[in-house]
């Protein structure tokens, strides 16, 4: 498609809108009380991103999201992989503790190819090393291990981790709100693109990136994401189930707020 498109109850749980279509339980903020692991491993990550000149992973305030963290030092500098799969808070009462350990087995193998990450941890006052090497075989087990630092800290903006885009905030897409991959856009595009568009009509948004690179004379965008609600959902939901992109031409007016401050 191308060219204008046409503008269950568990105790008392803390709720964000997700998309703003529906409501995800995430205990692990406001809601809960810190895990003494948790507030371990955020202390511990707060003191390595402090090093980091430049810093890659936004402004302050940074908080700590559980997506799978495994942090590694090689003798000058701190370096963040991600494992294959993060385990948000909420999301542990589900988890097999067979398939964690091998998360943790992972995470143990990437890291004894930096043997300088443990000493450096130690130095940094983590006090819970040992939860790399220590097996996980049951429920305390798995909870231990998701608050760890080998889980629970991808360094992120408050208002990439939980914001939400508006007018006067739009680059707030929060992971917990957002498609992770949209999230991700202001991590590494060039500061002047816009990739949120907020639609004055409704409020909802549309996320959208260019459809060529930079110099290559293409003006057009491709509709990534729209809310629910917003007048492009229903041309993206259908471009998606017929495998096809949803492309807005030069002229059409969240093209043109893209492009604005170029």
């Amino acid at each position: 498609m191308a060219g204008n498109a046409a503008m269950g109850s568990v105790s008392i749980l803390h709720h964000i809108t997700v998309g703003m279509t529906l409501k995800q339980n995430v205990e692990g903020h406001s809601s809960r009380t810190d895990s003494t692991e948790f507030v371990h491993a955020r202390a511990a990550v707060h003191k390595i991103v402090a090093t980091l000149n430049p810093n890659p992973y936004g402004p302050v305030p940074i908080e700590a999201h559980h997506a799978g963290s495994i942090w590694l030092y090689d003798g000058t500098n701190w370096r963040l992989v991600l494992n294959w799969a993060g385990i948000e808070w909420s999301a542990q009462f589900c988890a097999d503790p067979v398939k964690v350990d091998a998360l943790r087995q992972n995470a143990e193998a990437i890291t004894a190819a930096f043997p300088e990450t443990i000493p450096e941890l130690t130095r940094l006052r983590y006090p819970d090393v040992d939860l790399l090497t220590t097996p996980v075989t049951d429920n305390e087990g798995i909870a231990r291990y998701v608050d760890s630092i080998w889980n629970s800290c991808v360094p992120i903006p408050k208002s990439g981790h939980t914001g939400s885009v508006k007018a006067g905030s739009p680059l707030a897409a929060g992971v917990h709100n957002y498609p992770e991959a949209v999230c991700a856009i202001p991590r590494f595009m060039h500061d002047d693109f816009i990739p949120f568009v907020v639609d004055t009509a409704t409020g909802t948004v549309s996320a959208v990136a260019p459809v060529a690179g930079r110099g290559e004379g293409d003006p057009r965008v491709r509709v990534l994401f729209a809310e629910k609600g917003h007048p492009l959902a229903g041309l993206k939901a259908e471009a998606s189930r017929e495998g096809a992109a949803l492309v807005l031409g030069a002229d059409n007016p969240i093209t043109q707020v893209a492009f604005s401050q170029q």
